[in-house]
């Protein structure tokens, strides 16, 4: 680390004169009251308070033939370590750190570790809410040509010794491709393939234990709409491929179960005013029956997963859904509405949304005592999510927050939880984002 600086000192000291220079930092405190958030609570529980900080410096370097980007990141919990610190360096790391390489003024080659951030992040987006945000070890090409279309390819590859990949929650291997083109003011439209390898093992059958990997796809668009005050988004995304877990029959045949799920969604958003806007729209991810005992339809997995989204953006600021949970299961259908309002440097707002399963959930008392395989109700439950911040100057910002879920049985049968219950989260940021120096390229 101390030769990193030493290089970054050298650095600035000499860029001035050959090439555009920004270092700039992030220090964001955010503390949260927790009780019932992600689940449902069970009753007599006591609420927690956490606070975690994330402190960043970032370095940027803009040449006429190259640009580099290096972002140094801490994440932890207020007072997670000693005060006489004896693991120093254990929450840092490197978040971003690429170069890209600039063939001409379309073509470019971005490689290293970077943040994804495509559309309106549901399949690929940087999770900025998170502290610890996620970025990507990967190879970029891009070709974008100004006012015609642009088209990025990229390509990640994780490997370590012995050759079985066991990172957690990482793919093996990922391709995607991105195409973005804007038909006039009215019109935009972007496409994307994505291709999804995860380390797997055979798990049955002759050849178990052996190493494989597993590959699913996405495919689909989001399109925004603009006529005269209304924004529409519209979201359709398919997804198949295989699951996890390779297995052999008597014959020898290698099989997985294949995927088949789909995502789509609508946002509209109307400006009444410079300063307020309402809004509202329906998401649909396709999820997988609990009733449904036939053979041909356990063959697939039905439900949608949006792999490297930013989810903490869709279905509930409560992160109920998708947020490291709620995988592999019903699915979901969300109804929502928002209501927006900024003012010199006041903003606010507040969103209303109504979930249901979108495929049916068992009901283990209602099918014991008819002997026939029963469904429970749909409805999973209605959130509210509030906000308030304060803008104080261009670089500093006061935001918080409060949300509460509103559960049904249905929604305790599927993630546990108690009847009665309140389930709420409240939070209160701070971000502080200065730019400490940038030089002017000459």
């Amino acid at each position: 680390m101390r030769n990193l600086f030493t290089f970054i000192i050298a650095l600035f000291s000499i860029t001035a004169m050959y090439a555009q220079f920004t270092l700039n930092g992030e220090i964001r405190p955010r503390t949260e009251f927790l009780h019932g958030y992600k689940a449902p609570t069970i009753q007599n529980t006591t609420a927690t308070i956490l606070t975690s900080q994330r402190t960043r410096l970032g370095f940027g370097y803009v040449a006429d033939k190259f640009d580099v980007g290096i972002q140094i990141q801490d994440v932890r919990a207020w007072g997670s370590e000693r005060q006489l610190v004896v693991n120093d360096g254990y929450h840092t790391t490197i978040h971003q750190a690429w170069a890209k390489i600039k063939f001409n003024s379309v073509l470019a080659l971005k490689v290293g570790r970077q943040e994804l951030v495509y559309d309106d992040s549901r399949i690929l987006g940087n999770v900025g809410w998170a502290q610890q945000a996620r970025s990507h070890d990967l190879a970029l090409l891009t070709y974008e040509k100004k006012d015609v279309f642009k088209l990025h390819f990229g390509f990640a590859l994780n490997t370590m010794q012995p050759h079985n990949y066991a990172v957690a929650n990482n793919y093996k291997s990922m391709h995607y491709l991105w195409f973005n083109k804007n038909f006039g003011d009215h019109y935009k439209l972007s496409i994307l393939m994505l291709n999804n390898g995860v380390q797997d093992t055979i798990i049955s059958g002759s050849d178990v234990g052996k190493d494989a990997t597993t590959f699913s796809q996405i495919i689909g668009q989001h399109s925004v709409i603009s006529i005269d005050k209304f924004i529409i988004g519209l979201n359709t995304y398919y997804q198949g491929g295989y699951d996890k877990g390779v297995y052999q029959n008597d014959a020898g045949d290698t099989l997985q179960r294949k995927i088949s799920g789909y995502d789509i969604g609508i946002d509209i958003k109307y400006k009444i005013n410079d300063n307020f806007n309402v809004g509202g729209g329906f998401e649909m991810l396709s999820g997988h029956s609990e009733t449904n005992k036939t053979k041909s339809y356990a063959e697939k997995n039905h439900a949608f997963t949006p792999l490297y989204g930013t989810n903490h953006k869709f279905n509930g600021w409560m992160d109920y859904f998708y947020v490291g949970n709620h995988i592999n299961t019903v699915g979901l259908n969300d109804f929502y509405i928002n209501i927006n309002y900024k003012k010199n440097k006041i903003f606010t707002g507040a969103a209303f949304h109504y979930f249901m399963a979108n495929a049916p959930v068992y009901d283990a008392v209602a099918s014991a005592k008819s002997g026939n395989t029963e469904a429970m109700s749909s409805g999973l439950g209605m959130e509210l999510d509030t906000y308030f911040g304060y803008k104080l100057s261009k670089d500093v910002l006061f935001k918080f927050g409060i949300s509460g879920m509103f559960d049904t049985e249905t929604m305790r049968v599927i993630k546990g939880g108690d009847y009665g219950a309140s389930n709420y989260w409240g939070w209160a940021m701070i971000v502080v984002k200065p730019t400490f120096f940038k030089s002017d390229k000459k």
